[in-house]
């Protein structure tokens, strides 16, 4: 005797419950797993987050502005460059052996900037490091002149303006003189 409700119907619910929970953990740990296994290569590393003060100095008839690191990541100067509102130079302090002069002006400075085999410009070595100061020169007057500093993900290559390689620049800092 056959009674309705019993038997051969009820083992159903359970079977479709259990086959629901394995597909759902199954798609869970397909996306799970793309996510942590995906190739990070392709990702930019990120861009360091650093502050800077400005001032300028007296140079000859003009002003030099400085900028100097106060705080963040140290970074490494061979992604570094610099764009001004006009034209401007990079390099050591008024009174060094290689200081900014607005006679090498272009509209993009490379941080490591040298001429021949001497050593950069700017004299602050491989990183830009807490305390450390730059000087910028730009054409004419400092005042006005607004300043962005830039990172990339691939070193600036070349000098006097540098070229910049790589998908990737970030604007690190900007302020105006």
């Amino acid at each position: 005797m056959y009674r309705a409700g019993s038997g051969g119907q009820r083992g159903v619910a359970p079977v479709i419950a259990v086959t629901l929970l394995v597909a759902l953990a199954v798609v869970l740990v397909t996306t799970v797993s793309a996510f942590v296994l995906t190739d990070e290569s392709d990702i930019p590393p990120p861009a360091p987050q650093i502050s800077v003060s400005e001032t300028t100095v007296p140079d000859g008839g003009e002003r030099t502005i400085t900028v100097t690191l106060e705080a963040g990541d140290a970074v490494a100067t061979d992604r570094l460059y610099v764009i001004g509102s006009k034209p401007l130079d990079i390099g050591g302090p008024p009174d060094s052996g290689t200081p900014a002069n607005e006679a090498y002006a272009s509209d993009r400075e490379n941080f490591v900037e040298a001429s021949g085999a001497n050593p950069p410009q700017v004299g602050i070595g491989d990183r830009w490091e807490s305390g450390e100061t730059i000087y910028l020169d730009p054409v004419g007057d400092a005042e006005g002149v607004t300043v962005s500093i830039y990172w990339n993900t691939e070193p600036v290559e070349g000098i006097n303006p540098g070229t910049v390689d790589g998908d990737d620049a970030y604007l690190i800092a900007e302020f105006r003189v």
